[in-house]
Parts: structure tokens; sequence; C-alpha cells
């Protein structure tokens, strides 16, 4: 069960451009595994992340759906969250 399961309004590229520029400005390490229907965000393996996280972002013609998973279910999202609903 995801974390956050949402939509938003803007294209994929201009979502991901979004949470990467918040990414770098937070000194925080993702990377980014694209695929054919959009990618996944993740800091798995990251120095000092407390726990790992993977976001999809899946592009459509209505916008980008988002899903965040954690690695342990009641793992808290540090700050994720609230950049995901940024770049919405």
């Amino acid at each position: 069960m995801p974390l956050l399961d949402a939509r938003s309004s803007k294209p994929l590229d201009e979502f991901n451009a979004c949470f990467i520029r918040g990414a770098e400005r937070g000194n925080r390490a993702w990377a980014y595994l694209p695929n054919e229907r959009g990618g996944t965000f993740t800091d798995s393996g990251a120095y000092g992340t407390r726990a790992s996280y993977w976001l999809q972002a899946r592009g459509a013609a209505s916008g980008t759906r988002l899903r965040l998973y954690g690695a342990a279910p009641s793992a808290p999202a540090f700050g994720i969250i609230e950049a995901v609903d940024k770049c919405r």
C-alpha cells in the first residue's frame, strides 16, 4: 500500500524537473530510473538516509500519477510528501 497516491496536473517532465530541483536544494540524493511509462525516483542506498523510498511517476494525458512507497510500511516520509506536494 502506498504512503501517497496522488495526481498532478503537470506533465511528467515538468513534475520530474521540479522534484529534482527540490532534491538538489535539499541536498538529498535521489536516483531516477526511467521506463516506458515514466519512471521511479529512489533514495535507496544513499548515504545518510533513514529509510528507503520509491516514488513512481507515471505520465498520462490528464497529468502525472504519483505513488510513494517506503521500505517499511510505517516509515515516516521525512519531508518527501511535502516535496511532492510542492511540485504537484
